[in-house]
């Protein structure tokens, strides 16, 4: 029997090269790939710097109740701003913090485009002459060192030599950068009123604030017209929860009349600076007009028009500074320790805590409440004996 041999053509072999076609979709799968895939990572690392923002939270609190433990219960000395606390390296909470050992200037939050606060731009811009007697600006005392030279800190040397450290010298941006910035006295969270201010003190007969000296300012942001900083006995004796009484948060950027006039350590010249405080009492009327620094027309206490209706009724902090930057939240570090995510539900950029929607309105899109007294305290005392 004759075999037959069966050959393969060569002409039947595949050939390994890629066609065009081929090529057009392999590179179009890949783009869709990268298209599913981009979303996916920008969320994940959005989830990242929220995480990261909330942990700097709780250890700053965990920092400030360290420090309430030796200093009568005192959450802190006052707020990070130069103008109205004092000396930054030896007053307020970013003081408090780092004189403990906590690195607050490295603990900012990732997702705030300002990473410096307003306090760096009045080191930088100011020029005060002499300590205030209503804000000690100067600081504490030089200390002597033994070799008989005197030890100062930034805003005395700058005060009790201008000369050498004038605005826009590169003395004092070098003096700035490296007693300040390098030394962790920085921030781009925001203090609350409540935190820094605790508290109005009326008079009982007109409502308005007494003032601890009539040549020092009258504004209810100021610590003439406060109490001085809240203290955990405050929180304690208050009826208000202390997981809605707000102590730092995410906070806004200033216009950019403030942006920083030279550059210190990596943040250059000319960034936006973030604000250093939320909340403080604002009337209110229907039309959506928001007052701040209010002060009561009344007469009396009693009474619809009376001063009590006015701070009870007709007032709520002014929490337009939050910032709502987590994929439309707000992180805010409570009294109790937590921090909980506030939600701008209309995403019109602002947290709105019960202010009404008018003609007059220039900052809320509607009058959706998306921050209840529950989740964040709004009342302009708290020791208020009326629960909103």
């Amino acid at each position: 029997m004759t075999r037959r041999v069966i050959r393969k053509s060569t002409a039947s072999r595949v050939d390994a090269g890629f066609t065009l076609i081929e090529l057009l979709v392999v590179i179009a799968v890949i783009g869709i790939l990268v298209g599913l895939l981009v979303p996916a990572i920008n969320l994940a690392r959005s989830s990242a710097r929220a995480a990261q923002c909330q942990n700097n939270l709780r250890q700053m609190g965990i920092g400030m109740n360290s420090f309430a433990t030796s200093n009568g219960g005192a959450l802190c000395t006052g707020n990070f701003d130069w103008q109205e606390d004092g000396a930054v390296t030896d007053v307020g909470w970013v003081a408090d913090l780092v004189n403990q050992g906590v690195a607050v200037g490295e603990m900012r939050c990732p997702s705030n485009i300002a990473q410096v606060s307003l306090a760096i731009n009045q080191l930088l811009s100011l020029e005060p002459t002499s300590t205030s007697a209503c804000v000690n600006l100067s600081g504490d005392p030089g200390r002597q060192l033994p070799d008989g030279t005197v030890l100062s800190g930034p805003c005395r040397l700058m005060i009790e030599d201008p000369g050498s450290f004038s605005v826009g010298s590169e003395a004092r941006r070098e003096l700035v950068e490296r007693e300040v910035i390098q030394q962790g006295f920085n921030t781009n969270y925001g203090a609350s009123w409540y935190l820094v201010r605790g508290d109005i003190l009326l008079d009982s007969r007109t409502g308005n604030p007494k003032l601890k000296s009539a040549s020092c300012s009258d504004s209810l942001y100021s610590r003439n017209a406060t109490r001085g900083p809240l203290k955990l006995s405050d929180v304690d004796s208050s009826r208000l929860a202390s997981s809605a009484i707000p102590l730092l948060a995410d906070i806004k950027p200033v216009d950019l009349s403030a942006a920083l006039p030279q550059q210190v350590g990596d943040i250059e010249s000319g960034s936006i600076v973030a604000a250093n405080m939320f909340g403080g009492p604002a009337a209110y009327s229907a039309d959506g007009s928001i007052i701040r620094d209010p002060k009561p027309n009344a007469s009396g206490r009693d009474g619809p028009n009376g001063w009590w209706a006015f701070w009870n009724k007709q007032t709520l902090q002014d929490y337009r500074a939050l910032d709502p930057l987590h994929g439309n939240k707000c992180n805010v570090l409570m009294a109790d320790g937590s921090v909980r995510g506030i939600y701008d539900s209309n995403k019109d950029g602002y947290i709105n805590n019960g202010f009404p929607h008018g003609a007059a309105s220039s900052y809320f899109a509607d009058a959706t409440l998306e921050a209840t007294p529950t989740e964040l305290i709004s009342v302009y005392s708290l020791r208020s004996a009326y629960k909103k």
